[in-house]
């Protein structure tokens, strides 16, 4: 039941227009079963799998609530959630190290291989009961309820690729639900139609070239090659960020709040600030359970230097099983160290305040977007090989046509839609910039709205070239 199907477009009305007409005492359970209905239509054998975690979870954190053996039952909790994902997502990826391992000290591994499916949103529905658990040991109340706890956890507008949603944000939301709220309908509205918008248009018309770049690096001149990564940029984007959009939408049209996920994060001038911007539910999830765990900065430079860079580490391990990942995750880990360093090296120069300059900003900004363009050439490579391959096409000249007419007519279709994709992603940023959308939207009549409405979902009928799932539903 994929967000982008005629299926899901039909359940979700259907969902809608029942929470809006039931009493207020069946809204949860109405939501806890759609929830479900939407989750077993990926499989039913993931229903065994969510439900078990859920009552674990509900289960430890009455305990946690009522002191039995805290440290233990919530030691016990976590290791037990963590050896479940462990076990569906890395199990094949440590049986091939092991393999390699054997074969470099001259011994040939057996016939067996680990070929184990991963369950659709387990990392992001693990992280939440996670998180639930710690902020209950930290003194939060428990949930009482198991079938408004379990609604937490599978309530399905964010269920297969987040936004991570704390207990705290939601459970409150779901004890007292809220009467019909004509704006915040409307605004879920637009949001979905511009989520469906960056993902049918935008993210699946950039994948064509980036696909095509990243298949054969080799066939492509230097801007080409730039061309197929900054398509890439902008596909992972518009992919993910539309999801968000999309979730955060229906939940509105639900009566219910999801946190924000993204807040234009290639405007950002340093690698810091992109983490405050990018996958924010995450930033703060790796922040406030796993940095902040290890000791953050309370114990000197050195010490919060290694837990930035172990937290990025584990953040690049958690996207996949691969080294590609980890590295991705190291690569971020020591930029995030540099700027540290960086910031406290320029704040004690005379010439510390440029910082706030126009002129340093705009190097300030090119220099983190190249960056962060480098790490998602890693991020989507399945191996290093073909990810320097494509890192060396970048900064080591390929020559290609001479004149912009004659390069114009030479690039391939999918080059020129990733040019002009490019361009409206670059001003949309700058109208996101100041708002210019909710603002205009806001002060729009409805009949206007209505136009608006009608001319997103008539360019994603005309424009959309569904070509595949959402990105992040792989992790």
């Amino acid at each position: 039941m994929l967000f982008t199907s005629a299926t899901f477009l039909l359940f979700h009305l259907g969902v809608v227009a029942l929470r809006w007409v039931l009493p207020r005492a069946l809204v949860g359970p109405l939501l806890l079963v759609s929830s479900y209905v939407f989750y077993l239509s990926w499989g039913p054998i993931y229903g065994l799998l969510i439900g078990g975690m859920t009552v674990l979870g509900w289960a430890a954190g009455l305990g946690l609530e009522r002191g039995w053996h805290r440290r233990m039952l919530l030691g016990g909790s976590v290791v037990s959630l963590l050896g479940v994902l462990a076990g569906f997502k890395y199990a094949g990826f440590l049986a091939a190290q092991g393999a390699a391992l054997l074969r470099l000290l001259g011994q040939e591994p057996g016939a067996g291989k680990v070929d184990i499916v991963l369950p659709l949103a387990i990392s992001f529905y693990t992280f939440e009961v996670i998180s639930y658990l710690v902020d209950v040991y930290r003194g939060d109340k428990a949930e009482r309820s198991l079938g408004r706890f379990a609604l937490y956890v599978a309530y399905y507008p964010h269920l297969v690729a987040g936004p991570i949603v704390r207990a705290g944000e939601l459970l409150p939301q779901l004890h007292a639900p809220q009467d019909f709220d004509g704006e915040r309908f409307s605004d879920g509205v637009l949001l979905c139609l511009v989520g469906l918008t960056k993902k049918l248009v935008f993210a699946d018309r950039f994948s064509v070239w980036a696909d095509e770049v990243f298949a054969h690096p080799e066939a492509h001149a230097s801007f080409g090659v730039w061309m197929g990564v900054i398509a890439y940029t902008g596909q992972i984007y518009c992919d993910f960020s539309g999801y968000t959009d999309i979730a955060r939408g229906a939940s509105k049209m639900l009566g219910l709040e999801l946190p924000e996920n993204f807040r234009l994060p290639y405007l950002s001038t340093s690698i810091t600030e992109f983490w405050r911007r990018w996958h924010m539910t995450l930033s703060r999830w790796l922040r406030d359970y796993l940095y902040i765990s290890l000791g953050g900065n309370r114990l000197g430079a050195w010490a919060l230097y290694r837990n930035l860079l172990l937290t990025m580490l584990l953040g690049g391990l958690w996207h996949g099983a691969s080294w590609t990942f980890v590295f991705w995750g190291a690569l971020h880990g020591v930029g995030l160290v540099v700027h540290r360093l960086w910031e406290g090296f320029a704040r004690a120069r005379p010439w510390g305040g440029a910082r706030e300059r126009v002129p340093y900003r705009v190097v300030a900004w090119a220099v983190t977007l190249v960056f962060v363009m480098v790490g998602w050439v890693y991020f989507r490579a399945p191996t290093f090989t073909l990810a320097h391959e494509v890192l060396g096409r970048m900064f080591l000249p390929a020559v290609g046509p001479d004149t912009l007419r004659a390069a114009w007519a030479a690039w391939p279709l999918g080059l020129r839609t990733a040019l002009v994709l490019t361009g409206a992603l670059v001003v949309a940023h700058g109208l996101g910039r100041f708002e210019v959308g909710p603002r205009l939207h806001g002060w729009m009549p409805a009949p206007a709205r209505g136009v608006v409405w009608l001319v997103l979902v008539l360019g994603c009928y005309l424009l959309a070239e569904p070509r595949e799932q959402f990105i992040y539903f792989q992790f």
